[in-house]
């Protein structure tokens, strides 16, 4: 059975909806740029480290087939491919307009600096990242809470919680549907059912992200002024730029969905770990 590709769907009705004017489309090259300056190039090859380490979404298959799974997850999520399908993506719709938008803003200096702290979040410790973010938190929380106030508008003019969890529950229906499509999971369900399954679980994950992503944050910025916080938030909530992330968030969901199909079915090549 072929998981329905939804969030590709979705895009072919946003794109329209944000651009509804006839508007030039920016080049393959552009975008690569693009990519590059804003650091959502990082953040897209970054997802073969967090798959190779069995986040959540593979559920026990990490442990299962033990280093034959990193080993899969890390061919799967060829970082060279994914970066790739996402310029194919882009390329169908982003108009020249709301790239340079883009490029004006993370092309400045404070721009820079931002990308430079982001991408090395991404490749980091995450473990060690969020004990870090949470004494951060700790102290903001007494010492200044209005710089708390800035991470959360900012974290809800990029796509906020709740669209972060109706994208990562499509990504866990499809990869669960492949695989009882491959027969590389012991279940049998609908996808009705399936979706009803994970609806159950809805609110422990959107706790665990409203937590996890205030941790990340608070540790990615440490070293900026609050001056600098302010300025990245008015920036993020411009219209311009809450475009451009609806936009990013759903290519690289659609990314990490379709990667995890693909991993889904390869299961079966695997030889579960046997236990001395």
């Amino acid at each position: 059975m072929q998981a329905i590709p939804r969030l590709l769907a979705a895009l072919a009705l946003l794109l329209p909806a944000l651009w509804a004017t006839a508007l030039p489309a920016a080049s393959r090259e552009d975008i690569r740029h693009f990519l590059e300056v804003t650091g959502f190039d990082v953040a897209i090859t970054s997802m073969q480290q967090s798959a190779m380490t069995g986040g959540g979404i593979a559920g026990d298959a990490p442990d299962a087939f033990g280093r034959q799974y990193a080993a899969l997850a890390e061919k799967v999520f060829d970082p060279d491919l994914m970066l790739e399908r996402t310029i194919d993506i882009l390329e169908a719709g982003m108009p020249d307009a709301l790239l340079q938008h883009g490029l004006d803003f993370y092309g400045s200096d404070l721009g820079q600096r931002l990308v430079a702290a982001e991408n090395a979040s991404h490749m980091g410790d995450a473990e060690a990242q969020y004990a870090e973010g949470q004494k951060i938190l700790e102290a903001l929380s007494r010492d200044n809470p209005a710089r708390i106030d800035d991470y959360s508008a900012m974290l809800e003019a990029i796509g906020g919680v709740e669209s972060a969890v109706r994208s990562i529950t499509e990504v866990q229906v499809r990869y669960l549907l492949a695989a009882m499509a491959a027969g590389t999971v012991d279940i049998e369900m609908s996808e009705q059912e399936l979706r009803a399954r994970i609806k159950e679980q809805e609110p422990q994950l959107r706790q665990n992200i409203a937590v996890f992503t205030m941790l990340d944050t608070a540790y990615t910025y440490r070293d900026f002024s609050d001056d600098d916080v302010h300025a990245y938030r008015q920036a993020l909530e411009t219209p311009e730029m809450r475009q451009i992330y609806e936009l990013l968030n759903a290519v690289q969901h659609e990314v990490m969905a379709e990667r995890y199909e693909v991993l889904a079915a390869r299961l079966a090549e695997l030889t579960p770990v046997q236990d001395i």
